[in-house]
């Protein structure tokens, strides 16, 4: 069940004060520059850029992730369906998700969504990384009920130079805000070797660019991380596009033993 009162705030209570401290100090230098704005409704937001209403709404209206709901999403990628049909149109044409064993985007990839994808990842507007947090969060309980207590996330890598770059990595951050707010199991399988971006690539680039990114990571960090390959693991990414890329990370998951590889994600392209 999705929890009726709604906050963005950790459970840890020491992330919670440290969240506490940087809100209030963003507060106030957005009282000082005039505030953000919020990109569903146009009105002024403060530190964030969706006002609390639209906060609420966005958070609360992510797709559920229980048994129940099941029969609504392609049982392939996971996105909304929209007939009765158990596979969407183009997993009914060529599957590009093999070795996943459920994959679950919480949000369509349109409208107003869209502004906001783009305020955190191209605008760096990392206020929003808590409120993706959240979401993902509320997702993961309902996946732990559904197929196993603390179920560790294995996100997906960055290219390499990302952080370095910019400072940070989208996904790197969610598993931080996962991991020290909600105490989060987190395992850092993945590495990525390719610096080629897969956003402006077609659907056959993408697959063949993908296939040749994603491998497991060295053996000192795997015997680290986890010397028994986990039973299951829970896949991170912010966008499903065409599926390549939750693709060649969960064969490579697969190859390192892992049984049950589950994908979720912010968001879906249609």
């Amino acid at each position: 069940m999705r929890e009726k009162s709604f906050s963005l705030l950790p459970d840890r209570k020491i992330a919670r004060c440290v969240y506490l401290f940087m809100y209030g100090l963003r507060f106030v230098v957005a009282c000082l520059l005039g505030g953000d704005t919020c990109v569903r409704c146009g009105k002024q937001s403060g530190v964030y850029p969706l006002c609390p209403p639209c906060m609420r709404h966005f958070v609360d209206a992510a797709l559920p992730v229980s048994a129940e709901t099941a029969s609504a999403r392609c049982v392939i990628c996971g996105k909304a369906l929209l007939s009765e049909i158990k596979l969407c149109s183009a997993c009914r044409e060529e599957p590009a998700l093999v070795h996943t064993d459920g994959v679950f985007p919480l949000h369509a990839y349109r409208l107003w969504k869209k502004n906001l994808l783009f305020a955190w990842k191209t605008e760096d507007k990392r206020t929003l990384s808590l409120v993706f947090a959240r979401m993902v969060y509320n997702a993961y309980k309902e996946l732990c009920a559904r197929f196993g207590s603390q179920i560790p996330v294995v996100p997906v890598p960055p290219r390499p130079g990302k952080i370095k770059e910019r400072g940070w990595d989208q996904i790197d951050e969610l598993c931080h805000f996962l991991h020290t707010g909600w105490n989060v199991p987190v395992l850092k399988l993945l590495v990525r070797r390719t610096h080629v971006q897969q956003k402006k690539l077609g659907r056959l680039a993408r697959r063949k660019v993908s296939s040749q990114s994603y491998f497991l990571a060295g053996e000192k960090r795997l015997r680290r991380l986890a010397p028994v390959p986990p039973e299951e693991v829970i896949l991170l990414d912010d966008v499903l596009t065409t599926g390549s890329t939750l693709e060649a990370c969960a064969s490579q998951l697969k190859a390192f033993g892992v049984r049950k590889v589950y994908a979720l994600t912010l968001f879906s392209v249609a």
